[in-house]
């Protein structure tokens, strides 16, 4: 088990004291709840990475790094329900390996701090010419996860199939807002942040964590704190099916199907929606892979992703555009086929085999990674606790979380023209 401290109010550290590795990780999380202000917080964070008001330059960021040995800063932006999740982080080698007595983990905790308390900031400013250059990057990623049709299929059923819920805005917010946002906006989005986040910096690694614990606590110290928690709306049934299409010039259709998961709450049945989902679709012994895949020959990819945080089923395809109707017909047929228990006894057992080994993780960022996405919830939750809950889900509970699937929404992106490969992703 972690170890877990509080630093302030709805700040907490969770750390993992280990000497497995040569490196190790520092992760500073903050979730906001996903709005209208997505935008202007992908942008901030992506700005604070860049500088300090210590190394306002990128060289002279740059130059500190190599000092640590290395070490490397990243930036991030994920959806974790229906909250909006920033994050900075370092990687730096273990203080055992240091030539000094000087922790280079408390080196990067300091640095990590100073970028999110203390950014190159004048006057409200981080600088014309850096945001600029900010919004463009942004744009960029947003125009190539939309230039990747596998991808792109995916997000536009979830846009459709939660238009009225938080979760069905893009995490960075739209081209639209990130051209419009103003350098108030990223000034103001900081603020709000220090002020109103829920905040976790996990630890995974050999050094002192109490130290790194005190850098925050000190920091913290120092914010008016008026903490919002995001909330998360779990719908259990598909109230209305709809089904939506476009078209695009390309050789391989992609289908996706959109299935609530009888979720109520977080970590409603989830070790028995696990299993239910990986033997649905995940593993090369699932329905859809050795039937829909192998056995039909229907689909060039077919699969399913559970998305726990906000208690959604998700079916991929990629197929032939004329098919879709045999394609989403025997994917319903699976189900049915799962629901009323008709699979291989031993399949469970290769199910439990297979998610066993995706919880045991084997690099520091794996572990930082899955304490880090635990941020919003009360309670923190092992990988050895998941796999002893894995263990214990039987094929009844299998077949009845397979009967609480309920369809809700299709998105067929339909293929017109010509464009690479029967088997592109």
């Amino acid at each position: 088990m972690p170890d877990i401290r509080m630093l302030a109010e709805n700040v907490r550290l969770v750390s993992v004291q280990t000497s497995r590795f040569k490196t190790g990780r520092i992760s500073v999380t903050a979730a906001l709840p996903l709005n209208e202000n997505a935008a202007a917080n992908s942008l901030l964070i992506y700005l604070l990475k860049r500088s300090c008001k210590e190394y306002p330059e990128f060289t002279l960021l740059n130059g500190k790094l190599d000092e640590l040995y290395g070490a490397s800063v990243s930036a991030g932006v994920t959806k974790l329900g229906e909250a909006q999740v920033l994050s900075l982080s370092a990687v730096c080698l273990d203080d055992r390996f240091a030539l000094t007595d000087e922790s280079i983990f408390e080196q990067c905790a300091l640095l990590l701090a100073d970028m999110l308390f203390s950014p190159n900031c004048k006057n409200g400013s981080f600088g014309a010419d850096k945001l600029a250059t900010e919004k463009r990057l942004l744009i960029q990623r947003i125009e190539e996860e939309l230039n990747d049709k596998r991808a792109y299929a995916f997000n536009k059923c979830i846009e459709y199939m939660c238009s009225d819920e938080a979760y069905g805005k893009d995490k960075y917010g739209t081209i639209e807002e990130i051209e419009n946002v103003k350098m108030a906006d990223v000034y103001a989005a900081w603020k709000n942040m220090l002020s109103t986040a829920i905040f976790q910096i996990t630890v995974v690694g050999g050094c002192d964590a109490d130290k790194i614990g005190d850098i925050f606590e000190k920091k913290f110290k120092k914010i008016q704190r008026n903490p919002v928690k995001p909330q998360t709306v779990f719908i259990q049934r598909g109230r209305h099916f709809n089904r939506y299409e476009e078209s695009f010039p390309v050789n391989q259709g992609k289908l996706v199907m959109g299935f609530r998961a009888g979720m109520s709450k977080s970590r409603d049945n989830v070790h028995a929606i696990r299993v239910m989902n990986d033997i649905f679709g995940m593993g090369t012994y699932s329905k859809l892979f050795a039937n829909v895949r192998e056995k039909l020959s229907l689909a060039y990819y077919c699969w399913s992703r559970f998305i726990e945080s906000k208690g959604l089923v998700l079916v991929e395809g990629g197929i032939d555009t004329d098919k879709e109707k045999k394609v989403s017909a025997e994917i319903l047929s699976q189900l049915s086929d799962l629901r009323n228990g008709k699979t291989d006894p031993e399949v469970l057992e290769s199910s439990k085999r297979s998610l066993k080994e995706k919880h045991t993780f084997t690099t520091p960022e794996g572990i930082c990674s899955w304490y880090a996405s635990q941020l919003l919830e009360d309670e923190i939750v092992t990988p050895e606790d998941t796999v002893k809950g894995i263990e214990a889900v039987t094929m009844e509970q299998v077949c009845e979380a397979a009967k609480k699937l309920s369809i809700d929404t299709i998105f067929m992106l339909k293929a017109e023209g010509e464009e690479g490969s029967g088997d592109e992703n």
